[in-house]
C-alpha cells in the first residue's frame, strides 16, 4: 500500500475532524487491494486500478467518496447519492456515519467490475 505525499498533503489542509474522516476512508479503500494506487487528479484524491475507481472530496462539513462506477452498485436504501450516467457518492459528515461493513462492501464490489465492460 504506497501512499502518495500528494494525499498526505491534501488531508492535511482540512480541519481535523474532516481529516480523520479522509483517513478513515482512505484506510478503507487502499488496504481493500493492493493494487490500487492514489494520486492527486483535479485537485482531489483519486484511486485507480486498471480505470478509476473512487475518489474524495471534502468540504468543511462533509466528505464526498466518490464511485466512479456508481450506478453500478448494489444499493438496495438508496445511500449513495448521484444522478449522472454513472459516477455516485456517499457523503460522510460524520466518523460515526462510515459503516464499515456497508462502505467496505461497496468498495469491493466497485473493485470487483473494474474494468468490465458496462
Amino acid at each position: 500500500m504506497v501512499r502518495s505525499k500528494n494525499v498526505d498533503s491534501w488531508i492535511s489542509e482540512h480541519d481535523p475532524a474532516i481529516r480523520q474522516i479522509c483517513e478513515v476512508l482512505r484506510n478503507l479503500i487502499l488496504g481493500a487491494d493492493s493494487g490500487i494506487k492514489e494520486s492527486v487528479k483535479w485537485g482531489n484524491p483519486v484511486y485507480e486500478k486498471r480505470s478509476r475507481l473512487f475518489y474524495l472530496s471534502a468540504t468543511d462539513r462533509y466528505v464526498s467518496l466518490g464511485f466512479f462506477t456508481g450506478a453500478r452498485l448494489t444499493d438496495p436504501e438508496g445511500r449513495i447519492e448521484g444522478t449522472g450516467k454513472s459516477m455516485r457518492h456517499v457523503k460522510v459528515k460524520a466518523l460515526e456515519d462510515i459503516e464499515m461493513d456497508r462502505f467496505s462492501a461497496w468498495i469491493g464490489e466497485a473493485i470487483a467490475l473494474d474494468g468490465r465492460p458496462r
